[in-house]
């Protein structure tokens, strides 16, 4: 009798089941499978945060949760979130906290009485930090002439001075597939275009962003020759596994390495950020204190009457970076930018538009959002 091959076998048995069914049944069961799916995100999001969050406020014995943040969570040094259980407090990690509006989780976690929850986003953070490293011009010429970025791809792109929705989400795609080490199957699969139409793009993505093939070139050789990745804040990742004679673990090893240069690169940003904020809102005697980072973003609760001043720091070390100029004489050749909002809770609240110099120049709808 021969080997049982799953994998073959199984391949069979889909074809087969596939051929049976006619187009009406394929198309209820694809209206299947994406319910089905919903309903897990949805069912871990009520067993992670609604039903975790009941039992930390019951063992907590207070209506708060806590967490607790990592330096060495992770490989990459980007700051890792667990739910700390200790012999008290308890929490839930707010990292794979999901900013959906169906599914506002976020509303959940709310600032004391008179309290504002701001919210702070670096914008394209990891886009800015490879067009500084990789030295690419034209990537760096759309940051800054103030272009949205995917747009501006798309446009060089497909060769067109309008795109559709459609075609900056392509572009949108490929950005972040190059740089993490996707390729055309994972384009095609992720937008649902053709293989053929995927490797056009890609071919075209280089044409117009250039110098970011060619850092990828310089990282491959680099970690080939040397093991290791290292950012331009001095953080260092050994790779051993580059010396493999397994083509996919070098690969996987090269695919870490250029994820490291850019996400730990973005990570000591928001983290330089964090540290000038609070040691600025201290020494200002501003009433307001960061409370949580996720990814790219920073939380802060602030008393109401102090908001404006709270704003003001936030923009200016974020954006302006002080701390990263002093400590690390690190100096972007793109700007930076950031996207705010203040509300009651973490998950809604009034964009906040700053002027060119920093200063928040719509708290009247704060103020009037307050009071609703």
């Amino acid at each position: 009798m021969g080997k049982w091959n799953y994998r073959d076998e199984g391949k069979k048995i889909s074809k087969s089941v596939l051929k049976e069914k006619t187009t009406p049944k394929l198309k209820y069961m694809q209206k299947f499978l994406k319910k089905l799916l919903e309903l897990r995100k949805s069912q871990k999001l009520e067993k992670t945060y609604i039903v975790g969050t009941q039992k930390a406020i019951a063992y907590n014995e207070t209506p708060k949760i806590f967490v607790d943040y990592r330096f060495d969570g992770t490989a990459t040094g980007r700051l890792s979130c667990a739910s700390y259980v200790a012999k008290k407090p308890m929490g839930v990690s707010f990292h794979t906290l999901p900013r959906d509006k169906e599914n506002n989780i976020r509303s959940l976690f709310v600032p004391p009485k008179d309290h504002y929850f701001i919210t702070v986003d670096y914008a394209a953070m990891e886009l800015r930090v490879l067009a500084h490293i990789a030295k690419e011009g034209n990537m760096q010429l759309a940051f800054n002439k103030g272009e949205d970025l995917h747009t501006y791809t798309a446009k060089m792109l497909f060769n067109k001075d309008t795109v559709t929705k459609n075609e900056r989400q392509i572009a949108k795609a490929v950005s972040f597939l190059i740089v993490y080490g996707g390729g055309a199957f994972n384009l095609a699969e992720t937008t649902g275009i053709s293989m053929r139409r995927a490797d056009k793009i890609i071919k075209n993505y280089q044409n117009v962003y250039p110098g970011i093939f060619i850092y990828m070139d310089f990282i491959q050789n680099f970690i080939r020759d040397n093991q290791y990745a290292y950012t331009i804040f001095g953080r260092r990742r050994n790779l051993p596994d580059i010396a493999s004679k397994d083509f996919s673990v070098q690969n996987r090893a090269f695919r870490q390495g250029l994820n490291f240069t850019i996400q730990s690169t973005a990570s000591d940003v928001l983290l330089s950020g964090l540290l000038g904020t609070h040691r600025r809102l201290k020494r200002e005697a501003v009433r307001a204190y960061p409370v949580a980072t996720v990814h790219d973003s920073l939380e802060v609760v602030c008393f109401k009457e102090d908001v404006g001043k709270c704003l003001e720091i936030i923009y200016d070390e974020l954006v302006n970076y002080p701390f990263i100029k002093e400590n690390f004489n690190i100096y972007f050749d793109v700007p930076l930018k950031i996207d705010a909002e203040v509300g009651h809770s973490f998950g809604d609240g009034v964009e906040v538009k700053f002027s060119a110099n920093g200063i928040p120049q719509n708290l009247d709808e704060v103020e009037k959002y307050g009071t609703q």
